[in-house]
């Protein structure tokens, strides 16, 4: 008989490793599906659930470099003591500083594409 973990260990098994990894992020930051379907550049929240349970179609090198982007913002934010609520709010807060103008960062990176991952991700790095 098979029990719910097992059976949520087979959905990770299947769930390539990158996946698992955006979606430990999104879940940190707490993103929405249409969120976290605009960071990946996912053509809808359904083919967003079929990623989560592996069965969805093989990610794009774009949608790779997004997530290579994105799980390394996240690491950058823990090495400059950011985990956590602090992370949680240093992502969903309004910033002044370039080049969020105001708005919070993680609209900038849904908005602005992979170049606005980049500058955040070089932001944090301190390049």
């Amino acid at each position: 008989m098979s029990t719910g973990a097992s059976a949520s260990g087979a959905t990770a098994a299947r769930v390539p490793a990158a996946l698992q990894s955006f979606f430990r992020v999104a879940d940190a930051w707490e993103l929405s599906e249409i969120q976290q379907c605009k960071l990946l550049r996912c053509p809808s929240a359904a083919v967003l659930r079929r990623y989560r349970v592996g069965q969805g179609p093989r990610l794009t090198p774009a949608q790779q470099k997004r997530i290579q982007i994105v799980t390394g913002i996240h690491a950058a934010l823990a090495k400059n003591g950011l985990s956590g609520e602090r992370a949680f709010r240093w992502v969903h807060e309004p910033r002044r500083e370039v080049p969020f103008k105001g708005e919070t960062p993680v609209h900038y990176m849904m908005d602005g594409g992979v170049d606005a991952l980049v500058a955040v991700a070089h932001l944090l790095s301190g390049r």
